[in-house]
């Protein structure tokens, strides 16, 4: 390399340095002295627009040198069913609020009442205008109907703990996953769920539910496949290297 490249290219270093300082400056200089001039909420389905932006004590025309992006992010993730939030300003004084909410994992139906309850245990209220596609939860109670006011109920006995961790392992198991219609707990047979064709008993026990849902996947491959569901009452896999199917 001769000098003069060398010179050049330190030249160009230079350059590309002082203008991403610039536009580094100009871009810190227009966000502090932006005003807000719209608030838009993305990704919540289940928490209001309007009890977010109440929370974040956000208004139109707040200047954002007064804006605490930590504190308001520390706000809305208080709210019962947002487990992260985020905040972010455009120059054009755009105010951005993304939330991720608790994951349905299931419909709780309860003495003819039904709630959504997320893996960790929250009793969520359904979403009529959303379509879930989680299954049937029996033989757990709610003290009451979930709003969007009061702070939730939470499931966190073991039963529910059993039942969340199978629902968690049939979920890596796709087209498994999607063949359970309804799911219940009992004290003598652990994790008994209802298949959607057919509705076939599903007996699992409590756990390890891994080794059981491969046992399911290589029974259907082996049987079902060819047979269909409608051949069984019920299909048990709590015994350790074999299946108890139940002909009709």
């Amino acid at each position: 390399m001769t000098e003069e490249k060398k010179h050049n290219g330190i030249r160009y270093l230079l350059i590309a340095c002082m203008l991403l300082a610039f536009a580094v400056s100009v871009g810190w200089y227009m966000n502090r002295n932006a005003q807000v001039t719209n608030i838009s909420v993305h990704g919540n389905r289940i928490t209001e627009m309007e009890r977010i932006v109440e929370v974040s004590s956000i208004q139109i025309g707040k200047p954002a040198e007064e804006i605490d992006f930590l504190q308001v992010i520390v706000q809305v993730e208080k709210l019962p069913w947002v487990e992260r939030a985020f905040v972010d300003l455009t120059p054009a004084g755009r105010l951005r609020i993304r939330v991720e909410e608790e994951k349905p994992l299931a419909i709780l139906i309860d003495r003819g009442r039904s709630a959504l309850v997320s893996g960790n245990g929250l009793i969520l209220p359904v979403i009529l205008e959303e379509k879930m596609d989680v299954p049937i939860l029996y033989g757990f109670s709610m003290n009451r109907v979930p709003d969007h006011e009061a702070a939730p109920d939470t499931l966190n006995t073991m039963d529910f703990l059993t039942v969340r961790n199978f629902l968690q392992t049939a979920e890596l198991y796709p087209g498994l996953y999607a063949m359970i219609s309804e799911v219940m707990f009992t004290t003598r047979d652990g994790v008994v769920a209802l298949s959607d064709e057919s509705a076939v008993r599903l007996t699992f026990g409590h756990g390890p539910f891994d080794d059981k849902m491969r046992n399911w996947k290589a029974f259907q491959k082996k049987v079902v496949s060819s047979s269909g569901m409608n051949q069984f009452w019920s299909l048990d896999f709590r015994y350790r290297g074999q299946i108890v199917a139940n002909e009709r």
